[in-house]
């Protein structure tokens, strides 16, 4: 085993190339992946706890760095023959639901399997080289892709597409709970991953974290840092700012559950083979209003040292703040929590990405329209919560404060406004002169920036 400080001079050898030059620090702000056009399929109905990670996330850079990796690396010539590469990280998460499904046909039953794509960056955040020969801060460490998706069985459409369904008498089965949530990665090391899991774990204050198992290589050595602990610090700094946990939802997925695999291209099958992986990933609601993601991860790896095969624990763990997500407003619904809370002093800003509605069928030719509301029809009457604007405009209010115009935006929430953000059509929301809510159509999307 490495003594500490042999382990601190290598734990970063990494882009020589680049010495040179200073990495450019990385805009983490920017949704790495996007959605088609048309309305994803969004709801707790179609996505369970995954409709919470929607949207583009990321973590403090530099010193703050929340997230925190332990690697061990084969290399020829160290002590034991490896070394590890353990450095503070920060990163970027961007998670898009589809615009549908993808079912999985039984022959009598379907299961509805519900899809978000993501995409990673993973950066080095304030390790520098000891040497000072490579600059690594701010530097890509790793990247990935791939998918989660949330299970449901239902009835199978007659046909491709419907739209009855196909006749069966006996009652259709019910999504093991166990196996309902999947996660599925493509890691540009030559592995793929796919993990299964369930059901969710909810519970009141702080969750409890997994730990590393010490009796595992290289946990063995009592001075490397269990990652799950940058888990614990963050939620005790945020306890000593007054910010509790308020309550959490977790869900584990792992390739050891039924379903699960890994897969590796030859060179890792000899040199750094992925036996297994495991995830916990927590959605918390904050005394704050907010909501944030924590995680921990758990991979397996098995090497050659010295011409015997050995298992090592990778492990990294980080907390994540949302940055920007998308939400579907409807028609025919009042007012539509976000689930966004605007924090005093930090505005939001709100525009209209896509879709059309119609707060009158009758009006506009029959036609839909956008954010902007209906052309031609202003709006005076004291039951639609803003007058003097078009009927149908996409409108906002910050808790209880008076309600304020979005329609194509971007525009800031109201200065000095705190509170849930909701959002909703321009209508006659009580039905005082007509139909109301009853009769709309549609719906748009909505891209917020925290």
């Amino acid at each position: 085993m490495e003594n500490s400080i042999n382990l601190e001079q290598q734990k970063c050898p990494y882009l020589a190339q680049q010495a040179a030059a200073v990495a450019v620090v990385p805009d983490i702000t920017t949704p790495l992946v996007s959605a088609t056009n048309q309305p994803p399929v969004v709801g707790i109905d179609n996505l369970g706890l995954l409709n919470n990670f929607i949207g583009t996330w990321n973590s403090p850079t530099g010193a703050a760095a929340t997230g925190y990796n332990v690697m061990p690396l084969p290399q020829a010539g160290a002590l034991n023959g490896y070394i590890t590469k353990n450095f503070p990280y920060f990163e970027e998460i961007s998670f898009s639901a589809i615009a549908g499904g993808a079912p999985n046909r039984e022959g009598r039953y379907t299961q509805a399997s519900s899809v978000l794509f993501y995409e990673q960056r993973v950066y080095i955040a304030d390790n520098a080289d000891p040497s000072g020969a490579q600059p690594i801060q701010n530097t890509l460490i790793h990247a990935e892709n791939g998918t989660w998706l949330y299970h449901v069985i239902q009835n199978q459409v007659e046909g491709p597409y419907g739209p009855g369904f196909v006749p069966d008498s006996s009652l259709i089965p019910v999504q093991d709970p166990t196996t309902q949530y999947n996660k599925q990665i493509s890691v540009p090391h030559g592995v793929s991953v796919l993990m299964t899991g369930g059901p969710v774990v909810s519970g009141t204050g702080n969750p409890v974290f997994p730990i590393a198992d010490r009796t595992q290589l290289p946990f063995t050595d009592p001075s490397i840092i269990d990652p799950s602990t940058y888990l614990t610090q963050q939620l005790n700094s945020l306890n000593a700012k007054g910010i509790t946990v308020t309550d959490y939802s977790s869900i584990n997925v792992s390739t050891t559950n039924h379903g699960g695999a890994v897969g590796n291209i030859n060179f890792e099958n000899s040199f750094g083979k992925v036996i297994s992986m495991n995830t916990t990933w927590y959605v918390e609601t904050l005394s704050n209003g907010t909501v944030q993601l924590q995680y921990v991860q758990n991979i397996i790896l098995e090497f050659i040292i010295n011409g015997v095969q050995a298992q090592f624990s990778h492990i990294d763990a980080n907390t994540l703040q949302l940055v920007e997500t998308f939400a579907q407003v409807n028609a025919n619904k009042a007012w539509q929590n976000t689930g966004v809370t605007v924090q005093p002093g930090n505005q939001v800003t709100v525009s209209y990405k896509s879709g059309q509605w119609t707060a009158d069928p009758a009006t506009n030719g029959g036609n839909l329209y956008g954010a902007n509301g209906c052309p031609g029809i202003t709006v005076m009457q004291s039951g639609y919560p803003i007058q003097n604007i078009n009927m149908g405009t996409l409108i906002g209010q910050v808790g209880t404060n008076a309600p304020f115009l979005i329609g194509d935006g971007p525009v800031l929430t109201p200065e000095g406004q705190s509170g849930a953000l909701k959002l909703c059509i321009n209508d006659d929301l009580n039905a005082e002169y007509g139909a109301g809510l009853t009769d709309n159509i549609g719906s748009l999307q909505v891209r917020i920036k925290i």
